[in-house]
């Protein structure tokens, strides 16, 4: 009996680089982000098309800086891209970065959605990308999760045109767009208010995330100000949440010193 006792103690024992974080509901910095939201209540929603479209930085500082609640909506699951941690492909890939992202949100304090848009793999034009995702059925998931979600300020990653390159990326541009439009139109996707409850909801603003293109900028934010809760910057936050990307091989360093990023003002009402 006693050996059977001493061996699965010996079995249950962690090895020595392990890292365990205690638990614990947040304590003081758990309750400054919650209070900080109280004073702040603006909502604030980021479009992409795939996992690590997202502006990283961004999200951290308006989330960590501003205190809004923001949240990353990636159109598909990035099950078209390559595997650099394992031979998972397809569906199965599409799990592992369902999960990175979900890593990477914990880490900048955003929420993560989808919609059921598939990640077919890389498509040039946005034609393309039409005959597999049926632009009714992608837009309808974006106004629904808008219509949930209540955000303030749309974010589009991308521009909606052939300068996005990548078929999927446009796509991602153009649904923002119209999901800006459509999700306070009592008279667009109507069986959503009458089958889930959700009414419309008009959005205040629409912005263009200045990572790829800088021209034009109308808001900035300091990222590389400090987070006095965690002892980092919002860049160093950005790039630890990106850095969860594994399966993209994203991992960042965490820079230090001043940095912006910015957005361009689309539309407004």
């Amino acid at each position: 009996m006693l050996a059977a006792v001493l061996a699965a103690g010996i079995a249950t024992v962690a090895p020595a680089w392990a890292q365990y974080v205690p638990p614990a509901t947040g304590g003081v910095v758990r309750l400054d982000e919650i209070l900080q939201r109280l004073a702040e209540p603006r909502r604030v929603l980021m479009v992409g098309a795939h996992p690590d479209d997202e502006n990283t930085s961004l999200l951290a500082a308006i989330q960590r800086g501003s205190g809004a609640d923001v949240a990353y909506l990636s159109l598909s699951r990035g099950e078209g891209g390559q595997n650099l941690i394992g031979p998972e492909l397809g569906v199965e890939l599409g799990l592992i970065r369902t999960r990175e992202l979900e890593a990477a949100r914990r880490i900048d304090g955003g929420r993560q959605f989808f919609t059921r848009a598939y990640d077919f793999g890389y498509s040039k034009s946005i034609e393309e990308t039409s005959e597999r995702w049926v632009a009714d059925s992608v837009l309808k998931d974006a106004v629904r999760i808008i219509r949930r979600y209540r955000p303030h300020v749309i974010v589009t990653v991308w521009t909606g045109t052939p300068r996005d390159r990548h078929g999927q990326h446009q796509m991602a541009g153009v649904v923002a767009r119209e999901a800006y439009e459509a999700a306070g139109d009592p008279a667009r996707f109507p069986e959503l208010a009458a089958e889930e409850g959700l009414a419309p909801w008009a959005p205040q603003k629409l912005f263009l995330s200045a990572w790829f293109d800088t021209t034009g900028i109308t808001v900035a934010f300091e990222t590389g100000a400090l987070d006095p809760r965690s002892g980092r910057s919002h860049h160093q936050l950005a790039m630890a949440s990106r850095s969860q990307h594994r399966s993209q091989d994203m991992g960042q360093l965490q820079d230090i010193g001043p940095m912006r990023r910015g957005m361009r003002l689309l539309e407004t009402r």
